[in-house]
């Protein structure tokens, strides 16, 4: 029984935050964000992303695994357009076990920067 009520508990906290990703400087093609920054949401139904653009306009990609994060072969969305200062928002509820999210710039030369948000919630 206590196992269950710190399970909950322990879930309930994490329902109630904001996680971040490492911000990325995007390429002219798309570039990985940081391999320990591939998001876990094996546990979770709903998976809601938020991308903040700095400096200039990129094209963001969100692939999922199946496989436990093994391969990335699921494009869940690409080319989402984040433009400079704008927050776009993106909500996923297919059953992926790994989400990863690659950038690059919008425009050949003029690289920016990345910033990423999640919140997961197996409701």
């Amino acid at each position: 029984m206590t196992m269950t009520k710190n399970y909950a508990k322990n879930k309930d906290a994490e329902m109630t935050k904001w996680g971040a990703l490492t911000s990325q400087l995007s390429t002219n093609s798309y570039v990985d964000i940081g391999a320990p920054d591939i998001l876990d949401v094996s546990l979770f139904r709903t998976k809601a992303i938020r991308f903040t653009a700095t400096t200039n306009n990129l094209l963001v990609n969100v692939l999922g695994s199946l496989d436990g994060g093994v391969t990335f072969d699921q494009t869940v969305e690409a080319d989402i357009s984040v433009t400079t200062a704008a927050v776009v928002a993106k909500t996923y509820t297919a059953p992926y076990t790994h989400l990863k999210v690659q950038v690059k710039a919008a425009s050949g030369g003029s690289q920016g920067t990345l910033a990423t948000k999640y919140f997961c919630s197996w409701l």
